[in-house]
């Protein structure tokens, strides 16, 4: 398969977890269980990567905080605006954010087609952002900014962090084993009773977006071996389609008419990235 397929199909599974931990609450604790599952399933690999070199540590170090951020900032706007609010605002800035700090402070080079394919990608995501529905106020704001930033966060770690590891499984292997310890602390010690009735009631379901979860990110990490960081950041956001489908179906959202606009305008934004480069 290409990478173009891989990493649609990782936004698929993407947008599916993403609109399980906006359903019914407790988001926080439910990223906390999710995290700990994948923490386990992983765990016994660790015995076939090997340990990771010094600078793949470091990068591992500062990717568990970087992902700690984007999945207390993920619940936090789950929790403050709609699905089609939020998901939207977040995945259509987080790749122009990217695309920015390559620029301007590691000076990567980008095309004007590549540029011009980006700019599609991001307006066909931001056609789905309903700004009505967006609660003005300093709090909100922020809110909805710290997702997109944290996003880019661990964008830019992992993808150069991938690349000194001895293999791409050894990196997937102890980033998925590192992911959860602080936030299992923090829940250990602040929700021990929410986390614990939170699996029993959605034990299954969480297992399942788990499995969806890891192997999701397992294929982005993959892509950023084989693509620019760039080209993977944008394409994978293809998600918020996807997201958007499963809160029309699920969630009754309405907007039909926007969201296959959207889809339209997204899906030439795709294949115009992907001639380019």
């Amino acid at each position: 398969m290409s990478v173009l397929t891989i990493i649609l199909i990782a936004a698929v599974l993407h947008a599916s977890w993403n609109a399980f931990i906006k359903n019914k609450g407790n988001g926080f604790a439910k990223m906390t269980i999710l995290a700990t599952i994948i923490s386990i399933i992983v765990a016994p690999f660790t015995f076939f990567v090997g340990v990771p070199p010094l600078e793949t540590c470091m990068y591992l170090g500062v990717s568990i905080i970087a992902h700690t951020m984007y999945m207390h900032s993920l619940t936090r706007a789950y929790q403050n605006e709609d699905f089609s609010v939020a998901y939207p605002f977040a995945r259509g800035l987080a790749p122009l954010l990217t695309v920015i700090i390559l620029l301007f402070f590691f000076n990567r080079s980008i095309s004007i087609n590549e540029l011009i394919g980006i700019g599609i990608i991001i307006l066909g995501i931001l056609i789905l952002f309903n700004a009505q529905k967006l609660k003005l106020n300093f709090k909100i704001l922020i809110s909805l900014l710290y997702f997109p930033i944290s996003i880019v966060f661990y964008t830019l770690v992992d993808a150069m962090g991938v690349k000194t590891a001895e293999s791409t499984q050894q990196f997937i292997v102890w980033l998925f084993l590192l992911i959860p310890i602080p936030m299992l602390v923090y829940s250990l010690d602040n929700q021990k009773e929410l986390i614990v009735s939170t699996f029993v009631e959605n034990k299954y379901s969480l297992i399942v977006a788990s499995i969806g979860s890891l192997t999701s990110y397992s294929l982005v990490l993959w892509a950023y071996t084989q693509a620019p960081i760039y080209y993977v950041a944008s394409i994978r956001e293809s998600s918020i389609i996807f997201a958007s489908l499963i809160g029309l179906i699920f969630f009754k959202e309405k907007g039909l008419v926007r969201r296959l606009i959207a889809a339209f305008v997204l899906f030439i934004g795709v294949i115009m990235l992907e001639l380019a480069s």
